[in-house]
């Protein structure tokens, strides 16, 4: 695979990140994972959008245009030959001086792979605290590369027999998975825990939102509270790369049917992007 490393492309294997890079360093960058199918990114504008408004929030200014980074995107993808997968878009702050804190030009990374086998069968889904794992959310929020309190609840899900933890927090409130959003699914309504909570507003979780009013499905985004989760008739969990996953818990279950008209509406919208 050719990586895009900062104006450069070059072979994954000899992809190299500087070691003065302040990503590598601090995590001082923002990302953007975007999916294509036939070669066609799906909803890059949405991306870039949410891009550009995260680095203004971390006051970090490139000299590139959302248009200069859809070509580089594209370029990527179309160097690779590849017919579907995902891209994840880097940008740091460039190299760090660690005395002065000053920062050179703002660097980019492009780097892409073929989708991943997402299970046929619903996933198991473990419900943690987040207040166990230094979970960061900035306001508003934005795509940072700080995400190791989300990694480290992975590695527990894991052992726990789990494919995705959903936290709750000290109010006992449902946020956000890992690195996906949660919805439920209870007398016809769509149920998704509300942005006010810090929680990012995922370009996968605003399609589904929009495909499910225009099926007729009437949509809440509000505060879960997590007593109330086996109350729920159906629930599946969503992001960039899994699409739509339906999903399940300990002592509970679900035949998903208004899931799956989801899933269904969105399959179709994804292809026809």
């Amino acid at each position: 695979m050719y990586y895009y490393i900062n104006g450069k492309f070059k072979l994954s294997h000899d992809a190299k990140i500087a070691f003065d890079d302040s990503g590598f360093l601090y995590g001082d960058g923002l990302f953007e994972t975007l999916r294509f199918d036939n070669q066609k990114l799906f909803s890059p504008e949405k991306h870039l959008c949410r891009l550009f408004k995260g680095l203004e929030v971390i006051s970090l200014n490139i000299e590139q245009t959302a248009s200069d980074l859809l070509y580089l995107l594209n370029k990527v993808i179309h160097k690779n030959k590849l017919d579907s997968g995902i891209v994840r878009l880097m940008i740091t702050r460039g190299a760090s001086n660690a005395e002065s804190h000053s920062f050179n030009i703002p660097r980019i990374y492009i780097s892409i792979k073929p989708f991943y086998d997402v299970p046929s069968k619903p996933v198991k889904v473990i419900y943690l605290d987040e207040t166990k794992y230094p979970i960061i959310r900035f306001t508003p929020a934005i795509k940072s590369m700080n995400y190791i309190g989300n990694l480290l609840s992975k590695r527990e899900c894991t052992k726990q027999g789990g494919y995705e933890p959903v936290f709750y927090n000290n109010d006992k409130i449902i946020t956000e998975c890992a690195i996906r959003n949660i919805f439920y699914i209870k007398n016809n309504t769509l149920l998704t825990p509300s942005t006010d909570l810090g929680i990012l507003s995922g370009v996968m979780r605003d399609t589904i939102i929009d495909i499910s009013k225009h099926i007729g499905v009437k949509v809440v985004e509000k505060h879960i509270d997590y007593n109330s989760v086996n109350d729920m008739h159906e629930s599946f969990i969503s992001s960039t790369g899994i699409g739509l996953l339906p999903c399940y818990w300990e002592g509970w279950k679900s035949n998903y049917k208004i899931t799956k008209l989801i899933k269904k509406e969105l399959f179709k919208r994804i292809k026809n992007s």
